[in-house]
């Protein structure tokens, strides 16, 4: 994308257009065969037979360089001889005759262009020049395009079936209800829509928004927002262009109550080539993707599948987080196992029941010796007492969902446990979730659930899996530990001063934070005379750390150029003799003494410009094993205390933030204080990464401990960042 592309498309959400996309009163088709015998018909012909299919009322006029008919529509041999601009153009022509129908359009002033035609960016370089120049000539004429290599557009309710996508010929029509789908994949989304349908999960709109040059998803989730007839947005996503346009729209469609549902592909990509933070060789442009989606609130789900199983079920109101505190009630004890087992992993919790609720069981069941959860009630409960056992669990002030393990059924007794999950359901006003475990006769009862909105998985693995994605990776806290130990001690080897190209650490990095206000662990920078190093310890006064200042060393500690703990004088100088030794760098040595700080959580913080997705800080356990841990989160900056507490709450080190064993929690105040500065820093200063690695964090604040300036583009010493030599910084 050209910076020319970023500025236009940030210049707003387009729900307008997107209207006129999806709800056209005339439609011209441009690229229509007229065979008749085709196994499959696919571009514009496909498009003519959906359309008179799925009942279209609109105007729709072929254009055909010879015909004067098609399947009893008319046929013009050019756009311009419409007698009226048509809503919307569709172009299914090969790739070297788009530029003339594009002409055609703008002669007339037809706006909007359907492309389907594929071979352009998808096919290398040439075809990428080809559709840059198409798309700079659409944008100069005006015209909004979808696409290319779109395979189209759908709205269910009004017969709209602009697309050639094989869903759409023969079989059962899609039905109607309040799912949109998107799909940056037009095959994907296809299967999605026909796995849908065959589950009878009622859908409103099929988007493929193909290249997506021009139009994009958060135009078409802008318009969703405002639509009466959507519900949810389900999307398959390969990557998102801009984070801004993206945060706005999801921020419209989630204010309007209305639900996010998102398959990101690519986000297990390995991190970026050459990355000079630790982090950046964790962390991926399609973490910092999912990261974007999860501050937003999107559920992101781990199958396609998910994403109609969810988007047809309700599952509470948009952005709350899913309820962790479930009660179950199963009549098959090996039914109740296999769901136990799945959520359980999931981070499901089950509460001990209350006495009346044992009460209420003892009612029916004199037998039981106590009511616990999960509850199996056993066989003998159907079909005439396990609604009251239903109705006694989900009745419970500690129970906040409501899972119900059904097997395959005996005895009739499938139409009775539909009719008594969907009775108790409506009666406590909590969500149910069904796990239904069983082949093809079960389909029905399955179809009846699904239309009332209960979430149903067909299989053990499903149920996991799906409550994954409602749940999100955050697990609940609990009281635990809080590591106090400092830095490393000083390694051995020899060491060498240089890094990476563009990256800057020692003492210019750590004077430049401080002087931006950011929390730096009080120090001096010394010359390289052991008078000088000593005076600032005394200063400073002992414990003190003694470490190297060159702003070329990037990982001082895995070089043996940093020494923690030093208690005298005599240990020192007898740390900077050593230290002298391994350092093979010339000219003048910096040397950093640092207050020896203990107590706190040791974190690696970074923040990084991801371009026209945005500015993300990331977080997690920092010191040497940051890269194996590989355990970080990422949020957009700015960013507040409870994204950040969402975000730690993923961790696989959820704990240590929270105070484990008695210990301190980490302040989550200093946290996002702190990350919101160093983005400011790293926006001022045109730089493309900053890493904090470690900063210490307590329950009463933290210090920054170590930093690097990543790939700035200019020379950081021309900014007079570098200070004079003994001055002191106190942070």
């Amino acid at each position: 994308m050209t910076a020319q592309e970023g500025a236009d498309r940030r210049a707003g959400l387009r729900p307008d257009v997107v209207a006129r996309f999806l709800d056209p009163h005339s439609v011209a088709i441009v690229g229509v065969s007229t065979e008749v015998t085709e196994a499959y018909k696919a571009g514009g012909r496909a498009v003519l037979d959906h359309l008179g299919t799925y009942g279209y009322a609109g105007r729709v006029t072929v254009i055909h360089p010879t015909a004067v008919e098609v399947d009893g529509r008319p046929a013009l041999r050019s756009l311009t001889l419409l007698p009226d601009v048509p809503d919307v153009v569709v172009v299914a022509v090969p790739a070297h005759r788009v530029r003339g129908v594009l002409e055609q359009c703008a002669a007339v002033g037809a706006r909007q262009v359907l492309m389907l035609t594929a071979g352009f960016g998808d096919m290398g370089e040439e075809g990428e020049r080809l559709e840059h120049s198409l798309l700079e000539y659409a944008r100069e004429q005006g015209i909004n395009v979808v696409g290319p290599n779109s395979t189209g557009l759908i709205t269910v309710r009004t017969g709209l079936a602009l697309s050639m996508t094989s869903v759409l010929t023969g079989g059962e029509p899609i039905p109607a209800g309040g799912l949109a789908i998107i799909a940056q994949s037009g095959a994907i989304g296809s299967t999605v829509v026909e796995r849908a349908k065959v589950a009878g999960v009622g859908v409103s709109h099929v988007v493929s928004t193909g290249n997506q040059r021009d139009m994009d998803v958060p135009d078409f989730l802008a318009y969703f927002a405002g639509a009466p007839d959507v519900h949810t947005v389900a999307a398959y996503l390969e990557s998102i262009r801009d984070g801004e346009l993206l945060t706005r729209a999801v921020r419209e469609l989630t204010r309007a109550g209305k639900r996010f549902i998102v398959y990101l592909g690519g986000r297990t990509s390995a991190g970026e080539r050459a990355a000079a933070s630790h982090t950046g060789k964790i962390v991926g442009r399609g973490q910092l993707e999912l990261a974007l989606l999860r501050a937003l609130g999107a559920t992101v789900v781990d199958d396609p599948d998910d994403l109609w199983v969810l988007g047809g079920a309700d599952t509470g109101e948009p952005g709350g987080r899913f309820p962790r505190r479930w009660g179950m009630v199963a009549y098959s004890g090996g039914m109740a196992v296999l769901a136990t087992e799945q959520l359980a992993a999931a981070g499901v919790t089950f509460p001990a029941l209350s006495g009346a609720t044992f009460a209420r069981v003892k009612e029916r069941a004199p037998s039981f010796a106590a009511a616990l959860n999960p509850l199996d009630v056993g066989p003998g409960s159907m079909p005439n007492d396990f609604r009251h056992y239903l109705a006694a669990v989900a009745d419970d002030p500690a129970v906040e969902a409501v899972c119900v393990p059904l097997p395959m059924g005996a005895r009739g007794w499938n139409q009775s446990s539909v009719d008594d999950v969907l009775a108790v359901r409506e009666s406590s006003r909590k969500p149910f979730v069904v796990l239904w475990y069983g082949g093809p006769a079960l389909g029905p009862h399955i179809a009846l659930l699904r239309a009332a909105g209960v979430l149903v998985a067909q299989t053990p693995s499903d149920l996991g899996r799906v409550v994954r994605a409602l749940l999100g990776p955050a697990r609940e806290p609990t009281q635990l530990v809080l590591s106090g130990t400092a830095v490393p001690s000083v390694l051995s080897g020899t060491a060498t001063a240089g890094t990476a190209g563009g990256v800057v650490g020692g003492a210019d990095a750590l004077m430049l934070l401080a002087s931006a206000g950011v929390d730096v662990c009080p120090m001096r920078v010394c010359a390289d005379a052991t008078s000088s190093v000593l005076k600032a310890a005394e200063e400073i006064g002992y414990p003190v750390v003694l470490k190297s200042g060159d702003a070329a060393v990037a990982h001082r500690t895995e070089l043996g150029l940093v020494a923690v703990g030093l208690g005298s004088a005599p240990a020192v100088a007898a740390a900077l003799s050593e230290m002298r030794g391994r350092w093979a760098a010339d000219g003048p040595r910096p040397w950093i003494v640092q207050k020896m700080v203990s107590g706190g959580v040791e974190l690696v913080l970074t923040v990084r410009d991801a371009g026209p997705l945005g500015v993300f800080g990331s977080f997690g356990l920092g010191g040497a094993a940051v890269e194996v841990l590989r355990d970080v989160e990422s949020v957009p900056l700015p960013c507040d205390e409870p994204t950040l507490r969402r975000a730690a709450s993923r961790l696989r080190t959820a704990e240590l933030f929270e105070g484990f064993r008695g210990g301190e929690p980490v302040s989550f105040a200093w946290l996002a204080t702190t990350l919101n500065g160093l983005g400011e820093v790293l926006r001022a200063h045109g730089l493309a990464e900053i890493e904090i690695n470690p900063a210490l964090v307590s329950a009463r604040g933290g210090v920054v401990v170590d930093a690097l300036l990543i790939a700035s583009p200019v020379d950081l010493t021309s900014k007079k960042l570098r200070l004079e030599l003994e001055n002191d910084v106190h942070a």
